[in-house]
């Protein structure tokens, strides 16, 4: 049997989607391992985590090796917990003996930087610099009338905010608990002492803001989910419209967006070229996962966030490497078979790769 271990940073937590993959792993020949990388016994190199028990169709508590293929699924934040288990994930990729279906992508200026080289892909990047000052932040202000920070390794919108130029003053806004808070400085003075204090806490990232609101001043993007087959060629698994509250900031379903299937959306949005609009969103599938993996590390899928400006531009602004499969199960549940299956195909893969090419 093949072995292969999911990582998570809270494996008792109930998880609908780790359940369903367990559940058909054994008929794809696959132990299915649930762990956390900080039960990784550092002497024993034994780990003590969980195993789902096909017969019983339960996880059960079990010592056991490291698992010869990985699925890492662990959300680093800022934290020591986060920051050491990230420390024992790197020394895994580093293992000849263990293979990850996917070795994940580096924080997002990183990419930002690398990216921007690349003349295929640079047309689509928003401008992007390190807001390695309050100073600095407060002359792309002045530059663009509104800007974003985000956290240089953020997700789920997390620590988003957006600053805004109104006369004299500057209105600073953030999405918390799913509601808009705000606040107002009367000079640069006062956005500076706010900013340095901001700044210390983690490294953010200046754009400036594109406008992708719609009729009703939501805010919206396209979110492409693609994925691996069992044959390692990359399909688009789907893609929908995700639509922020009224005047807000944010599209991410964790912090309280719609989500609509873009042939409904499509139909609706009468405004927009969508035949130039597939053109452009096709090519980007085609170029970007390959130009990703040539450029860093092997992937197995990726959520890409699209965001389609009222001009008609199309611009990538977050591409995941742990992607959430949200968009399916709200607009497509059909689909939901084929991604429990998807990571149990690829380990599938991998394994024939390396039997053939020990």
């Amino acid at each position: 049997m093949i072995t292969m271990g999911i990582l998570t940073l809270i494996p008792h937590e109930n998880n609908s989607y780790f359940d369903e993959i367990a559940k058909r792993a054994h008929s794809y020949g696959i132990d299915i391992h649930l762990f956390s990388p900080l039960a990784i016994n550092p002497n024993s190199l034994l780990v003590n985590g969980l195993y789902y028990d096909s017969e019983k169709e339960n996880w059960v508590n079990k010592e056991y090796p490291i698992p010869e293929f990985l699925y890492d699924r662990c959300f680093y934040g800022e934290e020591r917990k986060s920051n050491d288990a990230g420390a024992i994930v790197s020394w895994l990729k580093a293992r000849n003996d263990i293979t990850f279906l996917g070795y994940g992508l580096p924080n997002k200026w990183r990419l930002y930087e690398t990216l921007i080289k690349n003349p295929n892909l640079a047309p689509y990047l928003p401008l992007t610099k390190k807001a390695s000052s309050p100073e600095k932040v407060l002359t792309e202000l002045k530059r663009y009338d509104e800007i974003i920070l985000k956290p240089i390794n953020g997700a789920h919108g997390y620590a988003v905010y957006s600053l805004q130029k109104i006369d004299n003053e500057i209105k600073i806004q953030t999405t918390k608990q799913e509601k808009m808070v705000e606040k107002k400085f009367i000079n640069h003075e006062q956005a500076k002492s706010w900013l340095e204090r901001l700044l210390t806490k983690q490294i953010f990232l200046i754009q400036p803001r594109l406008d992708n609101r719609n009729k009703d001043g939501s805010p919206f993007d396209l979110r492409l989910l693609l994925q691996k087959d069992g044959d390692g060629t990359w399909l688009e698994r789907g893609r929908a419209i995700r639509t922020g509250a009224k005047h807000g900031l944010l599209t991410n379903i964790s912090a309280g967006a719609s989500v609509l299937s873009y042939e409904a959306w499509r139909s609706k949005a009468t405004n927009f070229n969508h035949f130039y609009l597939q053109n452009e969103i096709e090519d980007l599938i085609k170029i970007l996962p390959t130009q990703l993996e040539e450029l860093f590390h092997p992937l197995f899928e990726l959520g890409i966030d699209i965001i389609i400006a009222k001009n008609q531009s199309i611009w990538i602004l977050d591409i995941n490497s742990k992607p959430g499969r949200k968009i399916i199960s709200l607009t497509n549940p059909n689909q939901l078979d084929s991604l429990y299956e998807a990571p149990l195909k690829y380990c599938q893969y991998l394994a024939s790769n390396i039997k053939a090419h020990p």
